[in-house]
């Protein structure tokens, strides 16, 4: 999968997802100040996944029809925590994701919105 992380994502997730074979971008690794309307035309050019704590985006996507290719937003937990979801959102919830769904993962529930 192609996935482009942006700051708030922390440098575990990268390794995990590098690890597992993934196609990953940081916003870190390319200007720590891009605004995210950058990043989702970003992450749109690209054809990529966003995977955020933010929850901006989805604001840009619902209520400014924005395009995307798929947003994770994952509670902002502890990171051994907010690995554990990653983990499980992906083996879950990751035909969602390449389609183009928006994925908010908290401890509490899993909600998914398609477009």
């Amino acid at each position: 999968m192609r996935f482009l992380l942006d700051m708030n994502a922390s440098g575990a997730l990268l390794s995990l997802l590098l690890d597992s074979g993934h196609d990953v971008v940081c916003v870190r690794d390319v200007d720590r100040k891009m605004s995210d309307s950058e990043i989702l035309n970003w992450a749109v050019r690209e054809r990529r996944i966003i995977i955020t704590t933010d929850s901006d985006f989805e604001q840009m996507i619902w209520l400014q029809a924005r395009q995307h290719c798929g947003v994770l937003r994952l509670e902002n937990l502890p990171r051994s925590e907010r690995m554990s979801l990653f983990e499980e959102v992906l083996s879950s919830y990751g035909q969602d994701l390449e389609a183009g769904a928006v994925v908010i993962a908290s401890k509490q529930k899993i909600r998914i919105r398609r477009s």
